[in-house]
């Protein structure tokens, strides 16, 4: 074992804000030092930015909730005392309204020519016919109202509201707004706390899934809002150039793109994602032909999903991949099948069975022509080959076929809706198909490409020889929904667990004589928990040859128990402030994005217990003939104090004393066993047990 293993990192590293444990991101944590050193700047952030926020005209550019959102987080993070940081934003959103309202009583109309008030007449038009409306008790009401928040106070003052009822609507609107963002921070900010004990690599995943999703949202309404425009001029002038020319190519153009046809413009967005997606599509296929950089990139795509993998992330992953399996898939075109049978739309159920019984031929037929292997033997013996994706095809092949038929005819609102909607579920599909190592990132994107091309090209032809169907688009959505939860649900229900082994990322694993591992052998693991960057978190203080049995055995012996396991209602009681020790479970930490193996803890007192946290490493130790190779388990040893910001909850937070849990585990496992031996490395001790 004289080679480190993919865990091995830097000494763990201790930024500022050590005080506040290691429950937080490196960068967060120098962040929360800082404040913790100037607290009073922090304050006076939430202090201005409350005022200027309320303040007259200012304040409609000014992003002071955000900023007093951020003042809750840091209350939350225990960076900020909760009580000032109240007072701070009361009293900025206080001043800010009174500033306004002063303005306006002393100047009146004259106010309106004053800068920076003369550049926005319609808002004070706007204020001024809220004010009438609603009297006093707008004061209260606009400061939950964007823009209006800013010019009512001075709309106040000028109309002459008495000054103690203003005062009420300030103070209490104050009170309220205040609680309204400081809240919501606090809460992100002690969900920190808690997530920051989880690797950032889940958090990673996440921001890249919710990336995604909003990339393609932000697509459709962007294509919609900025072509939707043009595509009446383009039309225009691919007509204006066909009537004078009397060869094919113009009759084509005449006879798909005349102005008099209400689908004119829905005939020339598909032909231009016709050719699009040929022309991507047949430019992916030549770079895999010939192994051009496109090929790079599918190996840098694979190895960063493969190093966000986590337990969490590849539940999640292969639940969506299943909604996406042939078996639901399969279902979803029969029961729209059944559907338009019994609405005879005779014409469209014979383009709905090409849609999908072509797209599958020709994903089948290009899979075995070119024999692509896969990045890892997921399907060996069923379907080897990789390019391109099955399942991304068949998805954008049956629901974006699908989407076109529910909202064609339709307002452009429910077109957005739904064209959103499958591209949502076409886009997760695809990235499963990335995140488990089924396929290359330009077997996805081909796939993409030709499905997208396949649907264009039926949509202009359904466009073009059925005009008298009609599909109703809400009964065949709860079609399609409630196929998708009942056969959805089942496959999910039925194969998750066997899809989850199928598809688990499988890292070697080297056998070390015991001998060498209790020699030097130990030296080569992981000195500390290691997040996504590189950064190393708690050291890892404790290695324990043995299986998870023996373990468990060991320390339930000594006094250890396995802690209450997470669900609805042991997560609730971190919500109370009084909960004893031994009834809170154990928050779980990420190594690598994985998740502990064995977790055990002892408590000290009523606020103070030692949780042992274990990760199975990838090695195993060879006992040379005395019985068979022991599992090698990883981990550290902590200390956690509970504490109660604000007396509202409960958050536990690690000490940075990792010698003290380290030698009473020694001293428990002793009692037990006598193999049992602290050796000392770079600083650290570490406790060796077998």
């Amino acid at each position: 074992m004289t080679a480190k293993s993919n865990h091995d990192v830097r000494s763990p590293v201790n930024g500022p804000g050590a005080d506040n444990g290691t429950l937080v991101e490196p960068h967060l944590q120098a962040l929360i030092g800082y404040f913790l050193e100037h607290p009073q700047l922090a304050l006076g952030a939430v202090f201005a930015a409350a005022l200027l926020e309320a303040l007259a005209v200012i304040g409609t550019v000014v992003p002071g909730s955000s900023i007093v959102f951020v003042g809750g987080m840091l209350v939350g993070l225990q960076a900020l005392d909760p009580a000032w940081t109240a007072v701070a934003a009361v009293s900025g959103a206080v001043a800010g309204d009174s500033i306004s309202f002063w303005l306006g009583r002393r100047h009146r109309d004259r106010i309106r020519a004053l800068w920076p008030m003369k550049a926005y007449p319609a808002l004070f038009d706007r204020g001024q016919a809220y004010f009438s409306k609603n009297g006093g008790k707008s004061v209260f009401l606009a400061r939950f109202l964007g823009p209006l928040r800013a010019i009512v106070p001075v709309i106040a003052g000028m109309s002459g509201l008495p000054a103690p009822q203003f005062y009420v609507f300030n103070v209490l609107s104050a009170l309220v707004w205040a609680a309204a963002h400081l809240a919501p921070g606090f809460l992100f900010g002690a969900s920190l706390q808690l997530a920051g004990a989880v690797s950032s690599r889940l958090a990673v995943l996440v921001i890249l899934v919710a990336g995604a999703l909003w990339l393609v949202a932000w697509v459709v309404a962007f294509l919609h809002r900025q072509a939707r425009p043009r595509i009446g001029g383009w039309r225009d002038r691919a007509v204006a150039w066909a009537s004078t020319r009397s060869n094919s190519p113009a009759r084509i153009v005449m006879s798909l793109f005349d102005p008099a046809r209400a689908e004119s413009k829905v005939l020339l967005v598909t032909a231009l994602l016709l050719f699009g997606s040929i022309w991507l599509f047949l430019g992916v296929l030549e770079d895999v032909l010939s192994n051009d950089p496109l090929v790079q990139v599918d190996r840098r795509v694979y190895t960063m999903l493969q190093t966000l993998r986590t337990a969490w992330g590849d539940s999640v992953m292969v639940a969506i991949t299943e909604l996406g399996s042939a078996p639901v898939v399969i279902s979803v075109i029969g029961a729209v099948s059944l559907w338009l049978a019994a609405k005879r739309c005779w014409r469209t159920l014979g383009y709905w069975l090409v849609a999908a019984g072509f797209a599958q031929l020709l994903v089948w037929t290009l899979k075995f022509t070119l024999g692509r292997a896969r990045p890892t033997e997921i399907y060996s013996g069923i379907d080897p080959f990789s390019f391109p994706s099955g399942h991304a095809a068949m998805n954008i092949v049956v629901y974006g076929f699908l989407a076109f038929l529910l909202a064609r005819a339709k307002p452009v609102g429910t077109k957005i809706a739904t064209t959103m909607s499958a591209a949502m579920v076409i886009a997760l599909v695809a990235f499963s198909r990335l995140y488990l190592g089924a396929h290359w990132f330009s077997d996805v994107l081909a796939s993409l490409s030709l499905g997208l091309a396949w649907v264009a090209l039926l949509s202009i032809a359904y466009l073009n020889h059925v005009r008298h169907e009609k599909v109703s688009a809400l009964p065949l959505s709860m079609v399609v929904g409630m196929t998708l939860a009942l056969v959805g649900g089942w496959v999910v229900g039925e194969y998750h667990h066997a899809d989850l082994a199928q598809y688990a990322y499988r890292p070697r694993s080297d056998t070390v004589p015991v001998a060498d591992w209790r020699a030097e052998g130990w030296r080569g693991l992981a000195s500390a928990r290691t997040d996504l960057g590189g950064d190393a978190e708690e050291p890892f203080s404790v290695q324990w040859a043995g299986p998870a049995e023996d373990v468990g055995g060991v320390l339930k012996r000594a006094g250890w128990h396995v802690p209450p396991p997470w669900d609805a209602k042991t997560a609730l009681l971190w919500l109370l402030p009084n909960t004893p020790i031994d009834q809170l479970a154990v928050l779980p930490k990420l190594d690598h994005g994985e998740a502990q193996g064995m977790t055990f803890m002892k408590a000290l007192n009523a606020d103070e217990r030692i949780v042992l946290r274990l990760w199975p490493s990838p090695y195993v130790v060879d006992n040379v003939g005395a019985g068979p190779p022991r599992p090698l388990w990883i981990g550290m040893a902590t200390i956690e104090r509970l504490r109660h910001p604000a007396g509202l909850i409960t958050l536990a937070v690690t000490e940075h004393d990792f010698t003290t849990p380290l030698r009473r585990l020694a001293q428990d496992v002793r009692a037990q066993q006598g193999s049992a031996h602290l050796r000392e490395r770079t600083g650290r001790v570490v406790l060796l047990v077998w």
